[in-house]
């Protein structure tokens, strides 16, 4: 059965992702065809008819034309907007393509240059060394594909590249002494303080705009999510490889993991961000319904976890993999609220999924807490050590950040906030994200003397 509202709404946001109306814009054009429609139905054509023709009204009609015989009536209307010489035409998608392609070999013979030197990939001797140029190694190609995709002057272009080679040479200079925990550090942080540079080429000259950081982090959720698919199939597809050859007694064991998991990889996460970037405006996302899916579910595991802990007398004060788990289950429900949250529309009414959001950052703060509690009783009986003090910060930045959500949404559920608040007070707190990575990252190994 169709429905009106929902396709309204879809076309609402439709309008929003364009990323060309303002919101006052959007309003007075919805009711424009609230209007139209309720002119046509009085006529006394269905609600699918009348949306069809008032949306097509608003729209481009030559567009419309030439799509009508090729899309199911309730998806038309995205094809109402589309402009001709829009970049994912023919011509643009097949630039970005072949951008894919070449940027996926270079990334791939980047890993492997190393390897022409004596630094071998898969060698225990250089394991380190590879997991902390892993963001280097590939993060510029994405960030340059953006820049090109996006483009907003030289400006950005200079800060965001400058940021990647000064970051490689930084990082590289750097002396390391045993146990070698600074490093490792940096090959944790590194990566995410990369990746959030590469959001500024994303959002080019708007990286400042509320609502351009909310698109990227919906970006990087649904990265993730179509990132492991791929990431699935081309390991299905070298299993599938080296066994097949190994019927015929051909060991192809040595160019898998040289050639197809190195190139591959790099291939995996082009692709992805081509993948994200291309659907964004002619299919529907799946990735928010898989939010909602798993929200609950994440729920009940954690309200469990806290119960299971407590009935079994299990502490996490003295187990450092209680305390990884603690910080990895608080990333993963941190991660899925900012998404769930990135993914609704901001002009929708209270709905369950935000009574769901409320309680899963009320459990994390739980959790939180008592990985707090656990870290401060260990730096106290074990010493200070930087893997400590760099849990210390993530947890108080995990702290404040669900607290303030937590805080906000009370405060919209009273009807005192927009929910776009919420939206507002996480595109912000990315700075401090940031910020605390690139210590991390870059100010840790110089303070604990690089061992």
């Amino acid at each position: 059965m169709f429905d009106l509202e929902w396709n309204i709404r879809s076309w609402s946001d439709y309008l929003r992702a364009r990323g060309n109306f303002k919101e006052t814009d959007i309003l007075e054009l919805e009711n424009h065809l609230r209007d139209e429609i309720d002119d046509l139905m009085k006529t006394g054509l269905s609600q699918d008819e009348s949306f069809l023709i008032g949306v097509k009204r608003l729209g481009n009609v030559n567009t419309i034309s030439q799509e009508y015989s090729k899309v199911n009536s309730e998806n038309l209307w995205k094809h109402l907007f589309a402009d001709p010489d829009h970049a994912y035409g023919a011509g643009g998608n097949r630039k970005d393509i072949v951008l894919v392609i070449i940027f996926s070999l270079l990334a791939g013979t980047l890993i492997e240059m190393p390897g022409w030197f004596g630094l071998r990939l898969f060698d225990p001797v250089y394991q380190l060394f590879y997991f902390k140029n892993l963001g280097l190694f590939l993060l510029p190609f994405i960030a340059i594909f953006f820049l090109i995709r996006h483009w907003s002057g030289w400006k950005v272009a200079a800060a965001v590249l400058g940021i990647f080679c000064l970051s490689a040479l930084t990082v590289n200079l750097y002396p390391s002494y045993y146990p070698q925990n600074t490093e490792l550090l940096t090959g944790i942080h590194l990566p995410i303080f990369l990746w959030l540079i590469t959001g500024a080429a994303y959002m080019g000259a708007a990286w400042r705009q509320s609502g351009r950081r909310m698109d990227f982090i919906r970006f990087t959720g649904e990265a993730v999510v179509y990132g492991t698919l791929i990431f699935c199939g081309v390991v299905v597809l070298a299993v599938f490889t080296e066994m097949i050859f190994q019927a015929i007694q051909i060991d192809l064991t040595g160019f898998i993991q040289q050639y197809l998991a190195v190139y591959g990889g790099c291939a995996t996460a082009m692709i992805t961000v081509y993948l994200v970037e291309y659907k964004k405006s002619i299919v529907e996302n799946f990735a928010p319904i898989l939010a909602k899916i798993f929200s609950p579910l994440f729920l009940i595991i954690m309200i469990a976890f806290l119960i299971v802990m407590v009935l079994s007398g299990q502490s996490p004060f003295v187990d450092r993999n209680f305390l990884i788990g603690f910080d990895l289950m608080l990333v993963l429900v941190l991660g899925l609220v900012l998404y769930v949250i990135s993914a609704r529309n901001v002009h929708d009414n209270n709905r369950l999924f935000d009574y769901l959001n409320l309680a899963l950052i009320l459990v994390a703060l739980m959790i939180d807490g008592v990985a707090l509690s656990a870290i401060l009783f260990r730096l106290s009986a074990f010493g200070i050590t930087p893997n400590k003090i760099a849990a210390l910060g993530e947890n108080l930045t995990l702290l404040v950040n669900l607290g303030g959500l937590a805080w906000l949404y009370l405060r919209y559920f009273a009807k005192k906030i927009d929910f776009s608040r919420l939206e507002k007070w996480q595109t912000a707190y990315l700075y401090v994200y940031v910020i605390w990575m690139a210590v991390v990252a870059f100010a840790f190994p110089v303070i604990f003397h690089f061992s």
